[in-house]
């Protein structure tokens, strides 16, 4: 026992190593609009908290025994990662231009804010009142995704013209998104995204300080004691939500549940067992690994990367398209794990591409998935200092959907084509009737290295 908790933490530790490296290089140099960062996150939540946890002397979980092996895939997946996001960094030495200059004008920026913020607003209900033809369906889909986007440029917007109070407050708005989802839909996590979205973007443009750490280990901690609550009261969340209960019985039981919140305690072994539930997508990486070892099933040879090209194909241009959303059965399928009906269980990335090519197809896919993260992190980042905001939602919102990293990358693959179907058509709508001259703002200069590569102070 003694030697698989050591191996465990060994493989935390270089977890924990890889993701502080990636984020150093990354985050100094001033690179990006936080979809780097966000992608980190999103990956520790469902990679490294609950390995983390296992270590804890006085928890023992239930499905630990296979978590460590898991956790070796995720580990060569992010050394896959660093390397793609290295490759694109030697690319381009130079922090994207920033100063004030010819940009777009400042009126036009705004009302496209503001059209991205309507757009995201009446898909969302429109999600939630159910999508008829296919395409629009798919596109509908991003509209809580566009929300997103739009409150974190409002907030941009404010700090580079140093409304602070004014950016504040639509910080303060993305606390209500988990609220929202939970309230609408009866799921927290793309409630939690979504602000982490927002955070992480508004995040990109301040220096690497103390007190930038401090404030996400704050954000974490925050985090963890709303989803132990959440988790405590979730059947009874979802039977409200999904039953069609009305809102007032919904806030009701909102109101008790928050009422009577409960803060992270790593003592208390009912929390750790909740993240443990529903945070550990290492057990069944590793639950994978052994059932491909054993024999049980074979290797599928890249034919689910197959099916995530024929998602790219809309529904509405393909009416028999063989590919459906979700990860289908594929975590069965090369785990031997049966499920309740009716129950969605992601296949990851990670673990996608290890039933296709194993630990080499981790690794190399996960350097192109590094790659192509830091790309759009840049492309956006340039596209936003120049002040044209139509660009960067055409790269950055399609570049969201690499969030998905518990599902297929079919899902990906769709989510990102929608995404850039809508992105064309707001965009669009967007465009003034008369296009402005381009005009010379006070814009802020978003903040740079030195020449040495220091963090600025």
């Amino acid at each position: 026992m003694l030697t698989d908790d050591l191996n465990l933490a060994n493989w935390v530790a270089a977890c924990a190593c890889l993701a502080g490296f990636v984020l150093y290089r990354h985050w100094r140099h001033g690179w990006g609009v936080g979809l780097l960062l966000t992608y980190i996150f999103c990956f520790a939540a469902l990679h490294w908290l609950a390995p983390l946890l296992h270590l804890l002397p006085w928890f023992e979980p239930v499905r630990g025994d296979l978590t460590p092996v898991g956790l070796r895939q995720s580990t060569w997946a992010l050394v896959g990662f660093a390397v793609g996001v290295e490759l694109l960094n030697t690319r381009s030495r130079r922090t994207p231009e920033s100063t004030p200059g010819e940009i777009h004008n400042r009126k036009a920026q705004e009302r496209l804010i503001r059209v991205y913020l309507a757009a995201g607003v009446l898909l969302y209900i429109a999600a939630l009142l159910g999508g008829r033809l296919p395409l629009i369906a798919a596109v509908v889909s991003t509209g809580s995704t566009l929300m997103a986007v739009s409150v974190g440029l409002k907030c941009w917007n404010a700090w580079r013209f140093e409304r602070y109070g004014r950016m504040w407050l639509w910080l303060a708005l993305t606390a209500f998104f988990p609220l929202l989802t939970v309230l609408t839909q009866g799921f927290l996590g793309f409630g939690f995204v979504a602000t982490l979205i927002v955070v992480s973007f508004l995040a990109s443009f301040q220096p690497l300080r103390l007190r930038t750490i401090v404030g996400c280990v704050i954000l974490v901690y925050g985090g963890l004691s709303v989803y132990v609550t959440y988790m405590r009261d979730r059947s009874e969340i979802r039977d409200l939500v999904w039953g069609g209960q009305a809102v007032e019985i919904r806030l009701a039981q909102l109101e008790g549940t928050f009422r009577e919140a409960e803060w992270f305690d790593p003592r208390n072994i009912d929390h750790l067992d909740r993240v443990e539930k529903r945070l550990n997508q290492n057990h069944l990486i590793g639950s994978a690994v052994a059932y491909l070892n054993e024999g049980n099933a074979r290797y599928a040879g890249g034919s689910t990367l197959i099916d995530a090209i024929i998602a790219l194909v809309p529904r509405a241009l393909w009416p028999n398209k063989p590919i459906v959303g979700g990860s289908g059965d594929i975590v069965s399928q090369y785990t031997g794990i049966r499920f309740a009906y009716g129950t969605s269980v992601g296949v990851g990335q990670v673990m996608e591409l290890h039933v296709n090519f194993g630990t080499a197809g981790v690794f190399v896919g996960f350097i192109l998935i590094g790659a192509l993260v830091t790309l759009v992190d840049r492309r956006a980042s340039q596209y936003l200092a120049e002040g044209n905001i139509s660009a960067f939602g055409l790269w950055y919102m399609p570049g969201l959907s690499l969030l998905q990293i518990g599902g297929s990358i079919a899902e990906v693959t769709a989510t990102a084509a929608a995404s850039v179907v809508l992105m064309v058509m707001v965009n669009k709508l967007g465009q003034p009737v008369a296009p402005g001259a381009v005009a010379r703002v006070p814009s802020r200069p978003l903040p740079a290295a030195d020449p040495e590569g220091e963090v600025a102070s």
